[in-house]
């Protein structure tokens, strides 16, 4: 390790003045560069907000960053000659720096030559009076590109204008495992980042994948990468044609898949959310159903079904009596009396049901019916004087003739194949059942439920979810019944990726036409669909699969009120799902992206989360004060520039980045730019060639009302 103060030696631009654990006051010479310093190697703006400096000490450098610049009126001007008779000390005005320390910049020699790199954290705070310097070109580089300078496996986002335009490289690992949000307002080239990082991304591991190949096995260069993008707006359609894209839509044009979100893929949570089943009536008998579709049980009417319900429900009672002493009791008996003479009357019409076709099932059946009658009647007391209702006082039921009972329901039990329903599948498990039948299944459980009448209180859930089913536009999303049904393996190859990304390293699910009332639903089961599919990867293979989910529009899905009382439980599940991934999703290889132009509103749960923050042009207040709350390492101060930062312009600071860092993003060709343009309101007003616009409302109408267009008929591009 050698100093840095001979290679900084004549860059000295001032000396510190006062230093605090967050920040640092510099005094600048009279002879400190006005505008242009010229002795950094290459021509670079001095003094600029964001702007680099060194302040050396015994372990390297302290790296600072400008933050502000003024002027200070001094009774003394600030000279570094300290005794000169010839002249005379007038009052002049001074120039102040603020600063904010960022890291320690530390050289290396290796075979002669000077090496550098930034290490966060400071490790000597400066002194008063120490000097301050310009860093060269090498230092620059350091501080931008941080401690690893192979850049091979990095991604390319751009040049940092205070930095001699140094590259900006970041690390795939860190931005994507740790979860990024790219916020910004709208046209500050937030999306065109999210697609850029995408592409770059891919264009990288390509170029490494290239080097690495032998020459035979050219052409296999695909990236093994999982992107997936919830576009709610349609932005992305075009983004990425050139990269054997998988685009998902409601209205498919050709060459596109037709996006299906099934409804047998939603867990009872999402079912229970969409058609607001109360917890006390309507939500067990919800998730009742469900678990006989998924299993596979049938409805309540069918007749083996009723023999599995009443089985469990006598042979439940009769194991409490028999392990309790409830039946011992004077005030109990005649409660086991009542089950027995009611066990007599319902197994003797199973028996006598024409549905039972099994003669064996039949007696075994009446076999029950005949030996609770006979329990029953062999414990009544006064025999010959029944009581003025008709029925009779009971002594003490013999706990032999109830374990005899017991062991007729056992044998019942096994001959309708019970045991196999204990271990059914639950109310979650992605398994294929007929949607249609649902209501029908919540009606039949409730008029079969035992106790009382809760038909009445299952109406309006019934009447949801036939309504649900009964919109046409729905049907292709929700519904897709016979051969037209993927099966899990191949919706999960479709949304998440084929083996080696061999259907494609993008997927972009365009919700632009999803009905408003299923948008959330659709996007918590999407993002809980990929999130269990990483989860049961890992459980099974013992790493990670990695993979990066896009949000778009962040705000509408994960909004602070969301979870609140007042909010639909359909948007508060679909927040719930991505605070869930915000918060363990790294460990599992899945990475968050998300995109806002209101920060504000997302919910700080998951904003807080993120670990790097790519920041476009934020104007409103409220946005940039939550920001400069939430960004890490206490760099709220620095982010004072983000109003007036123009199109293509950002701040990167957090985890992928080794000290805050303005960053002019490359620029994407127009062709592969998210559709996002802004109105040309003066162009087509004033009738010009290239903004044409040409209204036929005709086929706007038919594919409207239609779902597709004619035959024959090409539809446009988003």
């Amino acid at each position: 390790m050698i100093s840095l103060v001979d290679t900084l030696g004549g860059r000295v631009v001032g000396t510190v003045e006062e230093v605090t654990a967050d920040s640092i006051s510099v005094l600048l010479d009279p002879e400190a560069p006005r505008a242009t310093a010229l002795n950094t190697g290459t021509p670079a703006g001095f003094p600029r907000i964001n702007g680099y400096v060194l302040i050396p000490n015994e372990n390297g450098s302290t790296v600072c960053v400008i933050s502000s610049v003024y002027i200070e009126r001094r009774r003394f001007p600030n000279r570094r000659r300290t005794r000169d008779v010839d002249l005379v000390d007038l009052p002049l005005s001074s120039r102040v720096m603020g600063l904010t320390p960022l890291g320690t910049l530390k050289a290396q020699s290796t075979g002669g030559k000077l090496s550098f790199e930034v290490q966060r954290g400071v490790d000597v705070f400066p002194s008063v009076g120490d000097p301050v310097h310009l860093p060269g070109r090498d230092q620059l580089r350091a501080i931008v590109e941080g401690e690893d300078k192979d850049t091979s496996g990095r991604i390319l986002l751009g040049y940092c204008p205070t930095a001699g335009q140094a590259p900006v490289h970041v690390d795939p690992d860190k931005l994507f495992g740790r979860h990024l949000a790219v916020l910004g307002n709208t046209g500050a080239g937030k999306s065109c980042s999210v697609a850029g990082l995408i592409r770059w991304s891919l264009d990288a591991a390509r170029d490494r994948i290239q080097e690495n190949l032998p020459k035979s096995e050219t052409g296999n260069d695909v990236p093994n990468a999982r992107f997936i993008v919830l576009d709610p707006n349609g932005e992305y359609a075009r983004a990425f044609k050139d990269l054997n894209v998988r685009l998902f839509r409601v209205e498919p044009d050709h060459g596109e898949k037709q996006l299906k979100v099934p409804a047998w893929l939603w867990n009872g949570a999402e079912w229970a959310a969409f058609t607001g089943a109360s917890p006390g009536v309507q939500r067990p008998l919800l998730f009742d159903a469900l678990r006989r579709l998924r299993s596979n049980l049938g409805p309540p009417n069918q007749f083996e079904t009723k023999v599995r319900g009443r089985i469990k429900r006598y042979r439940s009672r009769i194991s409490t009596l028999i392990q309790g002493e409830d039946h011992m009791t004077s005030g109990k008996r005649e409660g086991v009396a009542e089950s027995l003479i009611n066990m007599h009357a319902d197994f003797l019409d199973l028996a006598d049901d024409a549905s039972c076709t099994d003669s064996n099932l039949g007696l075994t059946l009446q076999c029950i019916a005949s030996k609770a009658v006979e329990i029953e009647n062999s414990a009544r007391q006064n025999k010959n004087k029944p009581r003025e209702d008709g029925k009779y006082w009971h002594n003490d039921f013999a706990e032999r003739d109830l374990e005899q009972l017991s062991a007729l329901l056992q044998e019942a039990g096994e001959a309708v194949n019970l045991e196999d329903e204990v271990g059914s599948l639950d109310e979650d498990t992605p398994r294929w059942f007929p949607v249609e039948e649902l209501p029908d299944y919540v009606d039949a459980l409730a008029a079969d439920s035992s106790g009382r009448d809760i038909a009445q209180w299952v109406d309006t859930l019934t009447l949801r979810i036939r309504g649900l089913l009964a919109q046409g536009q729905l049907t292709s999303i929700l519904q897709t019944p016979g051969p037209d049904s993927p099966t899990l393996e191949d919706w999960l190859a479709d949304h998440v990726g084929a083996d080696q990304a061999k259907n494609g390293p993008i997927a972009v699910i365009d919700l632009s036409l999803v009905p408003s009332e299923v948008t959330h639903i659709v996007v918590s089961v999407l993002a809980r669909m990929i999130f269990e599919a990483v989860q049961r990867y890992r459980r099974e293979e013992r790493q990670e699969l990695p993979t990066a989910l896009v949000l778009e529009e962040a705000h509408t899905f994960v909004h602070k009120d969301l979870r609140g009382e007042s909010a639909h439980p359909a948007a508060q599940e679909c927040a719930r799902v991505f605070e869930r991934i915000a918060r363990e999703g790294r460990k599992f290889g899945l990475g968050l992206i998300l995109a806002s132009q209101r920060p504000s509103e997302v919910s700080p749960t998951v904003l807080s989360q993120c670990n790097t923050f790519l920041l476009h042009r934020l104007v409103n207040d409220r946005d940039q004060d939550l920001v400069r709350r939430m960004v890490p390492d206490g760099l709220g101060s620095l982010l004072r520039e983000l109003p007036s930062l123009p199109t293509r312009r950002a701040m990167l600071l957090g985890w992928a980045a080794p000290a805050p860092t303005l960053v002019e993003v490359q620029e994407i060709p127009e062709a592969h730019r998210p559709h996002s343009p802004d109105p040309a309101f003066w162009a087509v007003w004033t009738r010009e060639k290239e903004k044409e616009r040409k209204i036929n409302w005709t086929k706007i109408v038919r594919r409207w009302q239609k779902g597709a267009a004619e035959d024959g008929e090409k539809p446009e591009e988003a």
